[in-house]
């Protein structure tokens, strides 16, 4: 894969649009400055040439004699032994007179081509002396005194003359313009791209800077924040924002994986701590009946404690990788958690009496994992009870949530133990956390809302809790409906379970 540069993209990609645009305006300047100095050049070979005409007169009228009234001492160009300019008239064919400039030429001829009465043309000819030139070619009358009869001089011959002057100088001159103007072009787009270079890497600077503080930044210290010394850009502003906020999420996560580590070693430390106890104990005094009686059942009580452990750690491992195995199927909620009320019977005795249902559903059956939510409820209804009052009531409550798409909401709320602050509710989800009345306990082990929250998100269910009241704390969990059947059994909102 090739790794490409955004500074040489932003300035190939400037640099070729600007030249192309430079370029269309250079052409287009090239060429009206052309076109003016042609237009110009034939002008002036038109003044010129009009002047000749007017040094031919009728002289004579009655015998239609014609001069050419001309002084080579006003106009020397046309006397050069070399360089010069030419020009040759005719009268009804026959040559009238021709320039001193083509005297040293005898052979030679400037064109006359055919050509209708007071009408002028362009030719770009080959002079005499074998210079590129341009040549005028006119026919034209000549010019006629203000007294005379012009009717009587209706059979006068026409004149035509053919004016040619060298165009090599004003082709040096074109050659020099367009010259200076393709250096002129190539500086300027050499100045550009040097400019757009420099301003681009100013542009660049804050992203060259964050870079800086990343290569040298250490998730694992405490890190300033990201910053840019000049004022903040808008396109900057996002990228640091983002980059702090995953900085900061990345050392939360770095400090919950070493608490997360330290706490598993210190809750797998105890059971490993009774069954070495217990086994050197067995073997110091193996005679000891109050030992041996009972070694096997508390090797066997302690194993189970870890088991639980680790399968609690494996599962909330599994949910939070995305590697739980979700399998939907058609799930009785009202008799699932029943269910999980007998099985919380050996937990805690005193369920089917403080556990009351309040069931407001019109459906009877939904769509979902079975193992999922299971899970989830056996954890929420067991956390629950342990953290509620001995003779408190705790509520279930299922019931149609009003949001689109139709949802079920199962709400667990019980009376709380002990006052919780807005920092522990932020810390109930993480795994290990145990509040300060289940430390003693050695069968909590701070994982059941973990599991809860991490099994609730692979299975795009909303979870969420909050306080009540200052003694009271409700868990919301809302489920997709997906059948609509009647429940064919109606509970009274507030009876009891039956266990």
């Amino acid at each position: 894969m090739t790794i490409k540069s955004i500074k040489n993209t932003l300035v190939n990609t400037m640099t070729y649009s600007v030249s192309a645009i430079v370029v269309i305006v250079f052409l287009a300047i090239d060429i009206n400055i052309d076109n003016w100095i042609d237009k110009e050049f034939d002008s002036a070979l038109t003044n010129k040439a009009n002047y000749l005409k007017t040094l031919v007169k009728v002289t004579n009228p009655s015998q239609s004699q014609v001069e050419f009234d001309f002084a080579d001492e006003f106009m020397p160009e046309f006397s050069l032994p070399a360089d010069g300019e030419y020009f040759q008239l005719w009268q009804d064919g026959k040559e009238f007179e021709r320039s001193d400039s083509l005297l040293k030429f005898k052979d030679a001829s400037l064109i006359k081509p055919a050509q209708a009465l007071n009408t002028t043309e362009f030719y770009n000819i080959t002079l005499p002396d074998g210079r590129s030139g341009r040549a005028l070619v006119s026919t034209f009358t000549p010019q006629i005194p203000q007294d005379e009869d012009k009717d009587k001089l209706a059979n006068l011959m026409p004149m035509q003359l053919t004016l040619a002057v060298s165009k090599e100088e004003l082709s040096n001159i074109l050659i020099i313009i367009d010259t200076s103007m393709a250096l002129g072009l190539v500086a300027m787009i050499v100045l550009m791209r040097l400019l757009m270079m420099k301003v681009i890497d100013a542009g660049l600077r804050p992203l060259n800077e964050l870079n800086q503080q990343l290569k040298s930044a250490n998730i694992k210290d405490d890190l300033t924040p990201f910053s840019v010394d000049d004022d903040e850009f808008i396109e900057i502003e996002p990228i640091k924002n983002e980059l702090n906020r995953f900085t900061r999420l990345n050392q939360q996560h770095l400090l919950n994986e070493k608490r997360i580590t330290a706490d598993i070693a210190h809750e797998l430390k105890t059971p490993i701590s009774e069954l070495i106890n217990l086994s050197e104990m067995h073997i110091r005094y193996p005679n000891d009946v109050r030992i041996s009686t009972t070694y096997k059942q508390d090797v066997l009580s302690i194993s189970l404690k870890m088991k639980n452990i680790v399968s609690k750690l494996l599962l909330l491992q599994q949910a939070a990788a995305g590697a739980l195995s979700i399998a939907p199927q058609t799930v009785n909620l009202r008799a699932s958690i029943e269910q999980i009320i007998k099985e919380q019977l050996n937990k805690h005795p005193s369920a089917q009496h403080r556990l009351i249902i309040q069931d407001e559903l019109t459906t009877a059956t939904i769509k979902l994992d079975a193992f999922s939510i299971h899970c989830i409820l056996s954890n929420l209804i067991d956390n629950a009870l342990f953290y509620s009052p001995d003779d408190s009531e705790v509520f279930i409550r299922l019931k149609p949530e009003q949001t689109p798409g139709l949802s079920v909401c199962i709400e667990i709320e019980n009376q709380l133990t002990a006052n919780l602050s807005d920092e522990d509710l932020e810390k109930l989800t993480m795994p290990l956390y145990q509040l300060e009345t289940s430390r003693s306990n050695p069968d909590r082990h701070g994982l059941g809302l973990s599991i809860v929250d991490k099994i609730a998100k692979a299975n795009n269910f909303d979870f969420s809790f909050n306080k009540t009241s200052k003694h009271s704390l409700v868990f919301s969990l809302n489920l997709p409906i997906i059948n609509n059947q009647k429940n064919s059994r109606r509970t009274r909102p507030t009876a009891k379970s039956s266990g």
